[in-house]
């Protein structure tokens, strides 16, 4: 499980384009609306951490870290 928290996830609405617009390539995403900042887990392998950023990046939220 990877874990990164994301800047400029604000809500339900945020969570949901990210859910609806990366679960078809990348399968289940949740999204800790309780943490500050937001923290968004998936199952990735180590291929695929780089385009799931780029993608996420290019929602208009940024990765800040990935959580070890």
């Amino acid at each position: 499980m990877k874990k990164f928290e994301v800047n400029n996830v604000h809500c339900m609405n945020c969570a949901n384009i990210i859910k609806n617009s990366l679960e078809d390539d990348f399968g289940h995403i949740d999204v800790d609306l309780n943490a500050e900042p937001k923290i968004v887990s998936l199952e990735l392998n180590d291929s695929q951490v780089e385009e799931f950023k780029k993608e996420l990046d290019e929602l208009g939220f940024s990765v800040i870290k990935e959580i070890k």
